[in-house]
C-alpha cells in the first residue's frame, strides 16, 4: 500500500513538473498563435523622433494582420517619441529593441471570446510577448 501511495505521489510530481513546462504558445488561442507567427516576419524600419503610435502604425502597414493596442490608461503615451532603425529584423526583435528604452513591454492578448484576442498590447512593463503570472 505504501509503495502504491509513493508511486502515485511520484507520478503526480512528474505530471506537475511537465505541466509547468508547457510553453505559452501551447496555451494560445488561434488568433494569438497567428500573431506569434507574424512576429517572426522580417522587416526594415527607420524612426527618427517618431510618435510611438505612428511607429506602431508603420509596423502594422508592413505586416499584414498585425494589430496593436497602446495601454494609454496604464500610462503609455501615444505621443512619446522613439528613434530606432532596423534592417531585415524580425518584428519580435524590433518590438523588443524599440520598446526597451522607454521602459515599455508588450504582450499578445490570448483570451478566447475577448474582442482584443490576438492583439499586441504595448504597456508599461518588461514583458516580452507573454504576460507575467
Amino acid at each position: 500500500m505504501r509503495m502504491l501511495v509513493s508511486l502515485m505521489t511520484l507520478a503526480a510530481l512528474v505530471l506537475a513538473a511537465h505541466t509547468a513546462e508547457v510553453r505559452a504558445d501551447d496555451e494560445d488561442t488561434p488568433a494569438a498563435a497567428k500573431t506569434r507567427k507574424l512576429l517572426k516576419k522580417k522587416i526594415s524600419v527607420e524612426f527618427k523622433d517618431t510618435r510611438l503610435e505612428d511607429a506602431m502604425n508603420e509596423i502594422k502597414e508592413e505586416v499584414k494582420g498585425f494589430k496593436f493596442l497602446l495601454d494609454a490608461k496604464g500610462g503609455v503615451s501615444r505621443n512619446q517619441t522613439v528613434t530606432y532603425t532596423a534592417k531585415d529584423k524580425t518584428v519580435e526583435v524590433i518590438l523588443d529593441e524599440l520598446l526597451k528604452k522607454p521602459d515599455l513591454g508588450y504582450i499578445i492578448i490570448s483570451k478566447k471570446g475577448n474582442a482584443y484576442d490576438g492583439l499586441i498590447q504595448v504597456r508599461k512593463s518588461k514583458e516580452r510577448g507573454t504576460p507575467k503570472k
